[in-house]
């Protein structure tokens, strides 16, 4: 049992850390029991306190899951300067006890379960008569019920304070990134799904449209994904029909190296051999046509571009290569994910995107070495583009150490290094906690950064991640705080990336770095994924030299291709998958449009030539389109294949392989339709169309035929004889009034020809008729 002075200590102690605003073991058994009210800052005026002013904290309380009957909140203040950035984490995380003392209280009033209240505390001036330059003030607001009651909960956080402006501030760049959102439906076929995809990734409310109206008046530098100004090609199951005329041609037009299983290249629009430069690829829907595209997803880029070309002057612009590629897993992938980087890396901005901004950038999503930073640009090198400017966290820089030094930097093979504040990065990007404690945090932090080099020219440069981040007017209203600081200046993006470029040339760290924000996902870039690509690469091979004229239609194929190298797709590997197998489908269609007739064939000779119909349902005329008859049996050989022919969209045109028979009878015949680099057309991958020929040669039906024939005609020749039978000899009577018949002509008499009883019957009316034979005779003879 307590005696009586122990008590009274226990009660002082109490009295005590109610005073200092030091949470108390009953704050901790209610928080302990579920109790869960909320507090949240809408704003601290002045940003940054000064000498002899008051300042006025606003906010709200929410009750949380009980009641509060008669809450009371109470803001007490300490004036120990919280100098360093361990410090300043460690008061905000409750680590560290620091003397502080009541300063204003309010009584926001009853609040049921779940309701809220806006609060107003105000920090008299005297409380701020400070000696310090600068100082980051220890802050807390605690609730309890009642006045005098014991704190239910307390909120830490801090009040920066300044007496006179700094001489030399520290510059900010603010990195802001504007990307696709890792849904596949943006990569899908033509329709509502699609549609309604890019809507929500580029259209108005999207948080790429909401972040430009929201920071329209901040000095930010957009990092931005080309894909977003310029949409891949649908996976249609169809190739668009080009508006100019295109006739079937003996030479392609283009051509695509790829091989099985690996990452081919291509020399079409929008992508490139090894070592050749690469065309803008078009935007999706325009693709082969001329005028006003009809592709909703091309049209809101189109908005979106010009809107990217009428930013203000303080804003910058900094370009990823297409699809924002994962450069470290890319990079440390081998072969084929090195080259599906190039290909990313050659593709070119749009002319007037690049009239905007020719800076391109790359910006790791995991850590990287100095190894693997060099294979990284290398791809910029060996595509001929100029160096990259490259995003990196501070710690990757060899000299890191405790102190922050500036965030432009030089390195070899690249246009410079742009060194980010992870810590700071995380109170700006977060997309939780409350903003308003966030913001307070921010400016302590850089206020304590800052005073580690109060006289030195130094700079900060931070982001935002790619996606999942902070709410745009989030940003916006710790961004517009950060400039009211008087420690800190606004440097853009392009005025950084001058800097950098004629720094003090640096050297990475040799171990991997590694990036704590924005947290790396697991990546999608496996080598499953990487040889999926190259299937469906080499299969855009065979259709570049099968269609004519398919530059534009190769060129945005491949994007929707190499889309499955992006980082978006980090933590969202059923989404590439998806993506994958839309462009798989579509491609599957392509190949299938142009496909051999499986009609029955006959073939009724010894040697000739077949006749084999071929069908083209593309869009699009075709050439170089070869036929090979493979035989099951040896009835029907194969002497010479067709030539390759070319077809007219839409059109049906024959081949004719040279044949021979050796033998007869029904012999099925696969029939292989291939490009001119051979990649299959027509039947589903891995099946081939399948020909029925009845073979009938010549030397062995013929004969059985004629002599079937002149057997029917000597058997039915000898059945008729013996039908009729022997012919007899008849007496013929004459008949009354009939001349007596003439006697027989001797064998030996000479009969003289005459004429025709008919011809030389009597007409009526003709006098020199007569009806004796004789009546013209000489009488004397």
């Amino acid at each position: 049992m307590l005696t009586r002075g122990a008590a009274l200590l226990a009660a002082l102690l109490v009295f005590a850390c109610l005073l200092v605003g030091v949470p108390t073991a009953s704050a901790v058994t209610h928080a302990a029991s579920g109790f869960d009210p909320d507090v949240a800052i809408t704003a601290v005026s002045p940003t940054v306190a000064a000498p002899d002013k008051p300042v006025t904290i606003t906010g709200s309380l929410t009750a949380g899951s009980r009641a509060l009957t008669a809450p009371v909140l109470t803001a007490s203040l300490g004036t120990t300067d919280l100098d360093t950035v361990s410090s300043v984490r460690s008061w905000n995380a409750g680590t560290s006890q620091v003397l502080t003392r009541n300063r204003a209280s309010t009584r926001p009033g009853s609040l049921n379960a779940g309701g809220f209240e806006q609060f107003t505390l105000t920090i008299p001036a005297d409380a701020l008569a400070l000696r310090y330059s600068n100082a980051n003030l220890p802050l807390s607001i605690s609730l309890s019920n009642g006045v005098g009651g014991v704190p239910l909960s307390t909120w830490r956080t801090t009040l920066s304070f300044v007496r006179t402006a700094p001489a030399v501030p520290m510059h900010v760049t603010w990195l802001v990134p504007l990307m696709l959102p890792a849904d596949s439906a943006l990569f899908g076929p033509t329709g509502s799904a699609r549609t309604a995809a890019w809507e929500n990734a580029i259209g108005t409310g999207s948080r790429i449209d909401t972040m430009l109206r929201a920071l329209a008046g901040q000095p930010v530098t957009w990092v931005i994904d080309p894909a977003v100004i310029a949409p891949p090609a649908a996976a249609d199951r169809n190739v668009p029909a080009a508006t100019s005329s295109a006739a079937p041609t003996g030479t392609s037009s283009s051509s695509t190296r790829g091989s099985s299983g690996a990452t081919g290249s291509s020399s079409s629009a929008g992508s490139t051999s090894s070592g050749s430069r690469s065309s803008t690829p078009s935007p999706s829907g325009s693709s082969g046509t001329t005028g006003t595209s009809t592709d909703p997803a091309a049209t809101l880029a189109a908005q979106l571009r010009t809107r990217l070309a009428s930013l203000p002057s303080y804003q910058s612009v900094l370009w990823t290569p297409y699809d924002d590629p994962d450069l470290s897993a890319l990079a440390t992938s081998g072969t084929r994910g090195e080259q599906l980087m190039r290909e990313e890396v050659g593709r070119s901005l749009p002319s007037d995107m690049a009239a905007v901004s020719s800076t391109s950038v790359a910006w790791p999503a995991s850590g990287v070495d100095a190894t693997v930073l060099r294979t990284i640009t290398n791809a910029w090198s060996q595509k001929h583009r100029a160096a990259p400017v490259v995003i990196l966290p501070k710690e990757a820089a060899s000299d890191t150490g405790d102190i922050t030094g500036t965030a432009e930097r030089s390195a070899t093979g690249t246009a410079g290094l742009l060194l980010y504040d992870q810590q700071l990065s995380a109170l700006v990007g977060a997309a939780t906690g409350d903003i308003g404690l966030r913001t307070q945090e921010f400016l302590a932090q850089s206020l304590a950064v800052y005073e580690e080099r109060p006289a030195t020219s130094r700079s900060l440069a931070i982001v935002v991640p790619r996606s999942a981040g902070a709410a745009a007017s989030q940003l916006a209203s710790i961004i517009s705080a950060a400039r009211k600081a008087p420690w800190l200046a606004d440097r853009s993006g392009a005025q950084a990336v001058r800097i950098a470029r004629s720094a003090t040339p640096d050297t990475l760290r040799s171990q991997r770095t590694t990036v704590t924000f924005p947290a790396p996902r697991t990546t999608a870039v496996t080598q499953a994924f990487l040889t999926r690509i190259g299937t469906q690469r080499r299969q855009l091979s065979g259709l570049n030299s099968l269609l004519v004229n398919s530059g534009d239609v190769i060129s945005d194929r491949l994007r929707l291709v190499d889309n499955l190298g992006s980082t978006r797709w980090r933590g969202y590997t059923a989404g590439a998958t998806h993506s994958a197998q839309y462009s798989a489908a579509g491609l599957a269609s392509l190949l299938s449009l142009v496909s051999v007739s499986t009609s029955p064939v006959n073939f009724f000779t010894d040697r000739g030539a077949l006749s084999i119909n071929v069908v083209n349902k593309l869009n699009r005329p075709v050439h170089n389109v070869r036929v090979v008859l493979l035989p099951r049996a040896i009835q029907l050989k194969v002497r010479r294949q067709a030539p390759a022919i070319s077809l007219a969209a839409g059109g049906l045109g024959i081949v004719r392989p040279e044949v021979a028979a050796a033998g007869s009878g029904s012999v099925p015949v696969d029939a292989v339709i291939e490009t001119a680099n051979g990649v299959e057309l027509g039947a589903p991958r891995g099946t081939k169309a399948n020909l029925q020929v009845n073979v009938r040669p010549t030397a062995t039906w013929i004969y059985w035929a004629l002599g079937a024939v002149a057997g029917l005609i000597l058997i039915g020749g000898v059945v008729r004889s013996i039908r009729r039978g022997p012919r007899a000899e008849q007496d013929v009577a004459p008949q009354p009034g009939s001349a007596p018949p003439r006697a027989a002509t001797p064998g030996d008499a000479i009969v003289a020809s005459t004429p025709s009883p008919t011809a030389a019957a009597p007409r009526p009316g003709d006098e020199t008729a007569t009806t004796d034979h004789r009546a013209g005779e000489d009488p004397h003879e």
